[in-house]
């Protein structure tokens, strides 16, 4: 019966969710091949919506048996729609949860993937260096402060002008962390390594070119762009590693493993006796691809990039990890455009740059659509809060002057300071002092996100459709589950009916009645095994033995192994410990039972099985009386033979 249901909804959400255009239209699209009471079906309706599985074509056998399928489908949506399913609250939440999850994938899918693909991949084919200053600032720094941080960044800007030494300015200028300048000269980059913010900025600037200030979650930056070159290829790279040391010896190390190369040895017989690097050796010291887009320090890159790749391996060269003798297995190149364009996509799919998550898209509508903030309001808000300091939020009254300001507007519509404090007492409890700049980030995705559906709707027509589908397969799955499957709403009389006509029918066999034992170790079990025979019950060994797992049966006859031991065993006894599902395990056999005849209770769920098919004919026959269910087979013939697509 579980499986009947799966399939079937399986079934209906393969059928309804066919694109529309599946088929070429004929000049037959209007022909009726069925009715449904007053509503009729057409001949491109039932060929739009039938797919074979395996081809685009469709066999005059093929859409004949499933005509009466798809007008039985169609009449159970009338079923539906007059037993006031579409109304169900608990259908009609369902259904909202999938569409606006079907909305967001809309969006990543039709639009925001092929645009940012397209950004991402000319700019995979570029690396930039750069050089840059960064202050720190917080959530909660106030625009005077960020107005102060703006005019040290055109400070900044005006010394690299006049030719003040980068590392001087940098050193002025650029916030210190955990001891370290958070600013200087960056490694080469490309596409998806930094941060979005940054790389915007970063790309849209010519070599020579000093970026105004802008922010990033780190803080304000300025960029200088030094050097804009192609993209370095990949190189699939081997090394001997020799970890450095305060004197010679390291040095002295790498330079003998040279030398035995140069003598002619054979590399995987140096590098394993001279490597360090144990991750490596048991792979000819492979490290994979080496390039600026890996993870590897810059100064490391530069070394495996400069080596000519014709060399046999290089001559000792010293990294910031320490001595290495590389050798290049091969430079990456494409076979065909198409190549390039998958390995790429698969790198944006890992990168910062692009997410398949709500808030990506939520951020991406914003900038779509256009938004407007209110700074005056908010910053007039928040001050009006935070003087209440261990106050909750929602026990806060706003003045009527501030409650009906704007503070925010997407796509025409104005949100106020009480819109966001409702949003905001919506949360969990929160004190005054707790507010964070984020909660208003938050608050504007709820706004974008109360949209979304509708955004979708408008701007992707089809979407309609395929959201329509998925409320017509909710309404039908219930509607079989309530008529069909339900055993809630069975005819019990009849089931006793069957059942008593078929008492030998449902019945046991003789069979076992026994306990499956399960422990990590033998140990343990041999524990267990001990508590019972000295005359405890099975069902109390999980309450005095912890990491053993104990199931019992009484119902089922078995023959597979290595529940066949069971037929040997006697009553009261212990099998021998054996291996199952990864863990040790045992039976112990309670008792013999013999055959005997299935209560109905116990025989309910076969009755309701073997009933559920002849349920469902009942079912199907009231409603296609009801409905007037008539297919018409002849011009669903005649429709097919004048079907261009048909000769195909």
């Amino acid at each position: 019966m579980v499986m009947t249901k799966y399939l079937l909804s399986c079934f209906l959400i393969f059928v309804l969710l066919l694109p529309i255009d599946i088929f070429a239209q004929s000049k037959n699209d209007k022909t009726v091949v069925g009715t449904v009471g007053k509503e009729k079906v057409t001949y491109a309706e039932v060929k739009n919506n039938f797919s074979s599985g395996s081809s685009t074509s469709v066999s005059l056998d093929e859409l004949e048996s499933f005509l009466p399928l798809y007008l039985d489908y169609k009449a159970k949506l009338v079923s539906a729609k007059e037993n006031g399913y579409y109304n169900d609250s608990t259908l009609v939440a369902e259904h909202e949860q999938y569409a606006k999850q079907a909305a967001y994938a809309y969006w990543l899918e039709k639009e925001i993937r092929p645009a940012v693909f397209e950004t991402y991949y000319q700019r995979a084919n570029t690396e930039l260096k750069a050089f840059h200053i960064l202050i720190k600032t917080s959530s909660n720094s106030s625009p005077e402060e960020i107005e102060k941080v703006k005019e040290k960044l055109y400070e900044a800007t005006k010394e690299i002008e006049n030719g003040v030494p980068l590392d001087e300015i940098n050193e002025k200028y650029s916030s210190v962390q955990n001891g370290r300048s958070m600013g200087g000269n960056l490694p080469w980059l490309s596409a998806g390594r930094t941060v979005k913010e940054f790389e915007d900025h970063v790309f849209d600037l010519e070599a020579g070119e000093i970026s105004e200030p802008f922010a990033t979650q780190f803080g304000y930056h300025i960029v200088l762009l030094q050097f804009k070159r192609e993209r370095t290829p990949a190189r699939l790279t081997n090394h001997i590693f020799i970890r450095p040391s305060q004197d010679s010896a390291a040095y002295k190390k790498a330079h003998e493993a040279y030398g035995h190369l140069e003598q002619g040895q054979n590399w995987n017989q140096v590098m394993q006796q001279y490597s360090e690097d144990n991750a490596s050796k048991g792979n000819n010291g492979s490290i994979g691809w080496v390039s600026y887009s890996s993870n590897f320090a810059s100064d490391f890159v530069d070394a495996v990039t400069q080596i000519d790749s014709d060399l046999d391996y290089s001559e000792p060269i010293r990294t910031n990890y320490g001595y290495h003798i590389f050798k290049i297995d091969s430079v990456q190149t494409y076979s065909s455009e198409d190549e390039r364009k998958q390995e790429v996509m698969e790198e944006l799919k890992k990168s910062n740059y692009y997410k398949e998550n709500n808030a990506f898209v939520l951020d991406y509508l914003q900038k779509k659509f256009g938004v407007l903030e209110y700074s005056d309001a908010l910053n007039a808000y928040k001050n009006h809060i935070t003087d209440f300091d261990s106050t909750r939020i929602s026990e806060i009254s706003l003045p009527s002057s501030l409650s009906s300001q704007e503070i925010f507007e997407f796509n025409g519509t104005a949100s106020t300071v009480e819109d966001f404090h409702t949003y905001l007492v919506s949360l969990k409890p929160l004190r005054a002092r707790q507010f964070k700049s984020n909660l208003f980030t938050d608050f504007k995705h709820h706004i974008v996100d109360l949209q979304v559906i509708d955004l979708t709707l408008s701007n992707y027509p089809q979407f309609k459709e395929q959201s329509e589908s998925y409320l017509n397969g909710l309404v039908v799955y219930q509607i079989n589950d309530d008529f069909v499957w339900n055993a809630a709403t069975v005819d019990t009389t009849k089931l006793m009916e069957i059942y008593e006509n078929n008492a030998e029918t449902y019945r046991y066999e003789a069979r076992p009645y026994f306990y499956l034992i399960n422990a990590r170790h033998d140990s343990t079990l041999n524990k267990t095994i001990d508590f019972v025979k000295s005359g405890n019950s099975p069902d109390s060994i999980r309450v005095y033995h912890n990491n053993v797992s104990v199931s019992s049966d009484s119902t089922s006859s078995y023959t597979e192994e290595p529940f066949s031991m069971l037929n040997d065993m006697e009553p009261g006894s212990f099998s021998t410990i054996f291996d199952y599902n990864k863990r040790k395990a045992v039976f112990y056999l309670k008792e013999k039972l013999p055959a005997r005849k299935m209560t109905f209770e116990e025989a309910f769920n076969r009755l309701m099985a073997e009933f559920q098919p002849e349920r469902e004919q009942a079912w199907l026959q009231e409603i296609r009386s009801k409905f007037k269910v008539k297919p018409k087979l002849k011009n669903l013939r005649k429709a097919y033979q004048k079907d261009p697509e048909s000769s195909k």
